[in-house]
């Protein structure tokens, strides 16, 4: 009789740990609240144009085992990501590059202050680390507004974590996003990844799963992977803050690309959005013809997107204390794995990841 392990959530490391478990054999059941597969990097399609309603989700990763996974459970094409950022009236390479403001007015105090810049990153918070890169003009342009927005916080109370390797300054010209062996975007979007990847596992929909519910869909001794916010599977709702987005989707029939890249930063603090997103740049398919979806991004929605990483740390505290309650639960072995479970800002690589070992961690048990 093959052993059986439970899944809370159906995301994308939800279904790296399934399809990990059940390639050895393994039962697996998975409870996902939503009515819907995906979580976060779920996609949809209108008149055969794909749009995510939880925000851009790019695939790039130096991780063998995880591209080759991903790239066999569905067809992924060619994408190299690119971001631009709209400031002083023009589109700019983000991160950001010097040598597109030579032509800049005050161009010469912005290079007074990049070659002040220290040897060594001052990582005391957020607003230092990015000074201390970007210097306080290009940081005071590009960065501090938008953090606000985005964070609904004074970036001075933001720990480092949020912004390395996401911002900096380039002198190489290389504008693509990221510099990873693998990258791509699948064919069919991201919910036939998740899809592909849950065929062998039981998947129960519109199901909320707490720690309290754990002995009436498990037997004793039957491992848990935990993939939902802690706070939530541990009914302390408001014991982590988190950023949650909202994003306003609109069609466009006649026009085949609405901007020059698929994500618009929005830095200006007259712009209710932080950014603008365009999926159809990934499919190269689609380059010629008509229709496009724009989305809006909006943050401060009351959901779970972000964990918050503040620079004094409390957030990180009350984590390790919910994951001592999980280490404490003597009746099943629970696993926390993913973005939210483990309170990280993980790229969808590292999500997949820390589903693989969760499925390792199970096969020990």
């Amino acid at each position: 009789m093959s052993r059986t392990v439970t899944i809370v959530g159906a995301g994308i490391t939800s279904a790296a740990a399934a399809w990990s478990l059940a390639r050895k054999g393994w039962r697996v059941e998975v409870y996902e609240r939503a009515d819907v597969v995906g979580g976060h990097v779920r996609t949809e399609w209108l008149h055969g144009i794909p749009y995510e309603p939880h925000g851009a989700h790019i695939f790039h990763t130096n991780d063998d085992e995880v591209w080759r996974i991903v790239s066999q459970a569905a067809e992924f094409v060619p994408y190299r990501h690119r971001v631009v950022i709209r400031l002083r009236g023009r589109y700019l390479s983000w991160p950001l590059q010097a040598g597109e403001f030579a032509a800049l007015p005050d161009f010469t105090d912005v290079a007074a202050e990049l070659a002040r810049r220290p040897e060594v990153p001052d990582r005391t918070n957020f607003e230092t680390y990015c000074i201390s890169l970007l210097g306080p003009t290009l940081y005071a342009e590009a960065v501090r507004d938008y953090t606000v927005k985005q964070w609904g916080s004074d970036p001075a109370t933001l720990d480092t974590s949020i912004a390395e390797g996401r911002v900096g300054l380039r002198r190489d010209g290389y504008s693509d996003m990221f510099r990873d062996t693998y990258q791509g975007w699948p064919r069919r979007g991201y919910t036939a990844v998740v899809e592909s990847l849950l065929r062998s596992a039981s998947v129960h929909l519109g199901q909320t799963v707490t720690l309290d519910d754990v002995p009436a869909i498990t037997r004793p001794g039957d491992p848990v992977i935990v993939t939902a916010p802690l706070d939530d599977f541990c009914s302390e709702p408001g014991a982590l803050d988190w950023r949650g987005v909202r994003l306003e989707a609109s069609y466009h029939p006649e026009v085949v690309y609405a901007q020059p890249a698929m994500v618009v930063n929005e830095p200006a603090p007259d712009v209710a959005w932080t950014r603008t997103v365009e999926t159809k740049w990934a499919l190269p398919e689609l380059s010629e013809r008509p229709g496009t979806v724009v989305l809006r991004e909006f943050p401060g929605a009351r959901t779970k997107h972000y964990p918050v990483a503040d620079a004094a740390g409390a957030n990180r505290r009350t984590q390790e204390q919910l994951c001592r309650r999980l280490n404490e639960y003597r009746r099943n072995p629970l696993i926390p794995a993913g973005r939210l479970a483990t309170y990280r800002y993980l790229n969808m690589d590292a999500a997949m990841r820390t589903g693989l070992e969760a499925a390792r961690r199970v096969l020990a048990c």
